[in-house]
């Protein structure tokens, strides 16, 4: 579902700047508005999934036994 949202914003976001470079001076301000609050969501929900990362990462415990591998492969 995050991922579905970060490309969904991504293409806003292109779009948006596109729309900004066709569009005359005096509605740029709005564009731009519109492409900084993406940005920030941007931002917001990968700092988040990052973060949701790096604690999953702490709860895997070491491998502590390679001895009991199978495989033979170094």
């Amino acid at each position: 579902m995050l991922l579905y949202q970060l490309t969904q914003w991504f293409e806003e976001r292109t779009t948006l700047q596109q729309a900004l470079q066709r569009e005359p001076a005096e509605s740029a301000g709005e564009i731009s508005q519109r492409i900084q609050e993406v940005e920030q969501q941007l931002y917001s929900h990968a700092e988040r999934w990052k973060n949701a990362i790096e604690e999953a990462s702490y709860l895997q415990f070491p491998y502590e036994v390679p001895h009991l591998d199978d495989d033979m492969v170094l």
